[in-house]
């Protein structure tokens, strides 16, 4: 029974920077503009278009560093939900081969967020200055913003603790 209490704080914690790293991630995505996030560079007119954008070395540099970043994100979660990464992790961390899963794409997440450049005067993807997208886009963003907050809190009811932690071992139909 003492070692399946001591899997319980690693899960915990697996949990806890899973959930920290989510609500960073929504920051990040969503609120890094309002917040102050993103540097302004003068005002629109100093954006450059795509054509000056691909001759700029210092916008192209960011562009390659965040596709890095991606990058990294992308093989550390694919790379680790192979079966061959699945099977040596469970033979070495057991039960917490799940939480080990999680707080590692936690971590490949909070290096995205961390070191990811903008580019504020770099080729504008998108935008919505005149009406009524100027209106619609933010209230449409912030209701897509709460319900992902509403879903995200109704899963976490929803969910037994133990196996989203990783603990609690889903059953399987042959046993």
């Amino acid at each position: 029974m003492a070692p399946a209490l001591l899997l319980v704080p690693a899960a915990l914690a697996s949990f806890v920077l899973a959930f920290g790293t989510g609500v960073e991630f929504v920051r990040f995505t969503s609120l890094r503009p309002l917040l102050g996030g993103i540097p302004e560079s003068g005002g629109p007119d100093a954006r450059h278009g795509w054509l000056a954008a691909l001759q700029d070395r210092s916008i192209l540099a960011s562009l390659a560093w965040d596709l890095c970043l991606l990058l990294l994100f992308v093989v550390q979660h694919s790379l680790m939900a192979t079966e061959a990464v699945k099977a040596w992790t469970s033979r070495y961390f057991g039960v917490l081969q799940r939480s080990l899963y999680v707080a590692c794409t936690a971590l490949a997440l909070q290096l995205v967020m961390r070191y990811w450049e903008a580019t504020p005067r770099g080729p504008v993807l998108w935008e919505a200055r005149a009406e009524p997208w100027a209106t619609w886009v933010p209230l449409l963003c912030f209701v897509l913003h709460v319900v992902s907050w509403l879903l995200i809190f109704s899963i976490l009811l929803v969910f037994d603790y133990a196996e989203l932690m990783g603990l609690k071992q889903p059953a399987f139909k042959g046993q």
